[in-house]
């Protein structure tokens, strides 16, 4: 509810009035007064008193301050403080008949009276994603050798004798490694003859012991001798 102009008078030395928690309480028991909280929303959010508006300090528009007629309109923040700045901000503005409450939230809080805290549902945490060492055996042919010396999949399937799609296979991850393949390539690149079949191997069991590794853990006892 915007701030009706009739209440503004010219600026003039006023201060803001101060009220205990207690005449805050029967104010609103009574129906007599609106409650505006000018702390920031995460404070809010963690608790406040039911029924409080929320206007934080840090976006205080006076322009926006709202007004009832027949009621009275109370500032409050955590101790005082804020409200009573708050509080001068609309004074300087030409409001005037401006209320905060001393104490704050505090005060409240020691004197006994109701305060809300909102429930938050846990948010679901999502697992943290695995760190693999071991790299697709496709990732380290395409980034290791044919990359850095400029060789197409065409050129290497025809030089190692076999067709583009397993070359394409191997480095999209859809053609594993077999022994043969893994002598081709060690011919052609000079590699050991096992490398592309170890690197294969070092992958899938990775990728195994983060799959299954824990159920095989607790299903699979190691065999004691007699």
């Amino acid at each position: 509810m915007n701030a009706n102009a009739s209440i503004k008078q010219n600026k003039k030395e006023t201060k803001v009035m101060s009220v205990s928690a207690a005449t805050v309480n029967d104010w609103i028991e009574n129906d007599q007064a609106l409650l505006v909280d000018v702390r920031e929303t995460s404070e809010f959010d963690k608790e406040h008193i039911p029924g409080a508006l929320l206007l934080p300090l840090s976006a205080f528009d006076p322009e926006l301050f709202p007004t009832i007629p027949g009621k009275k309109v109370v500032l409050h923040c955590a101790v005082g403080k804020r409200s009573e700045t708050a509080g001068k901000m609309l004074i300087n503005e030409g409001y005037h008949d401006i209320i905060h409450m001393e104490g704050g939230l505090e005060e409240w809080k020691k004197a006994g009276f109701e305060t809300e805290i909102p429930y938050h549902p846990p948010q679901e945490q999502k697992a943290p994603e695995p760190v693999f060492l071991c790299p697709p055996v496709g990732e380290v042919l395409l980034d290791e050798y044919l990359s850095p010396l400029g060789l197409s999949q065409n050129g290497v399937a025809d030089s190692i004798g076999v067709s583009y799609e397993v070359i394409d296979g191997i480095i999209s991850g859809a053609e594993p490694i077999t022994a043969e393949l893994s002598l081709r390539l060690a011919r052609y690149f000079s590699t050991a003859a096992d490398f592309w079949l170890q690197l294969q191997s070092d992958y899938d069991l990775e990728r195994a012991r983060h799959n299954v590794g824990a159920d095989i853990r607790k299903k699979v006892r190691p065999r004691v001798a007699n």
